[in-house]
């Protein structure tokens, strides 16, 4: 590939957002380490692109390279700084990426990027209720970033406080009511608090996961399952058991239809096997 079939081949991939760091250290070292001179003004977003795909392949002698470059030219940029932060904690020197990414925001409280460093360094050393803290800290101040309701999520799930986690799902589904993933998850979470009323909460919105998107077999189990719990549960009344028996079974059999769709005549054994596990969960 010439320099500038590769040159085009990283702007397609920075411009669709694709995760391709194997793919763009490799165009760097094959077609374009050697042409920098040719790239011109675009040679320093290159640099920035490239540091970030080697930290990701653990290449830490290309992006230290690509940030000694970038320091060289912008002496006092923070987006440089960040990404000097970014190799030290490749490094395993947390502490003084911290220290880095402290400064960044003590000159602007503004810096996002620099607070969820120092998340990810909380995480990377396993202290995850230090990590809540800043994450909560964090979100009182920049309320609308989904990305780190969704991130407290998983924490208080690692922490098996799935009472917060539940709230910091409602907050993400309040954003994005039409994500089947964002119901999928919350029913999730739902139906792991157990109890009558979370699992029947859980059971409506594996069913809108499963409205939102007809292919999410994930939705389907997790509404079987619930539906059979409450249909067995004496706190039901009559109707709700009626009720909950048939969407038990409505899933069962789109479940057997997708698998038998998927598997076709040579998964006779294991559509059975399938069939014998769903029946397991009716009344």
């Amino acid at each position: 590939m010439s320099w500038q079939d590769a040159k085009e081949r990283l702007k397609k991939v920075k411009e669709e957002r694709l995760r391709r760091s194997d793919e763009v250290v490799e165009l760097w070292e094959s077609a374009l380490s050697d042409s920098t001179g040719k790239l011109g003004d675009e040679v320093w977003t290159i640099y920035e692109q490239v540091c970030v795909a080697a930290l990701d392949c653990d290449r830490l002698d290309i992006a230290k390279y690509c940030v000694a470059k970038l320091d060289g030219r912008f002496p006092s940029s923070n987006r440089v700084k960040r990404l000097g932060g970014m190799v030290l904690e490749a490094e395993g020197k947390f502490d003084d990426a911290t220290m880095m990414y402290e400064a960044l925001i003590k000159a602007d409280e503004t810096d996002t990027l620099a607070r969820k460093r120092i998340i990810a360094i909380l995480k990377a050393e396993k202290d995850y209720v230090k990590a809540i803290e800043e994450l909560n800290e964090y979100l009182k101040v920049f309320q609308n970033d989904q990305e780190a309701w969704l991130e407290l999520v998983e924490l208080y799930c690692h922490e098996l406080d799935y009472h917060k986690a539940s709230f910091c799902m409602e907050e993400a589904l309040i954003h994005h009511p039409h994500n089947h993933l964002y119901h999928q998850r919350y029913a999730e979470i739902k139906y792991a608090l157990g109890g009558y009323d979370s699992i029947e909460t859980a059971r409506v919105h594996f069913a809108k996961a499963t409205q939102l998107c007809r292919t999410n077999v994930d939705a389907l189990y997790g509404m079987c399952i619930c539906a059979s719990y409450l249909a067995n549960s004496q706190k039901s009344t009559a109707q709700k058991r009626r009720d909950n028996q048939r969407f038990s079974e409505w899933a069962a059999n789109q479940l057997l239809e997708k698998h038998s769709n998927s598997l076709g005549v040579e998964g006779t054994s294991k559509i059975k096997n399938i069939s014998l596990l769903l029946d397991n969960l009716q009344i």
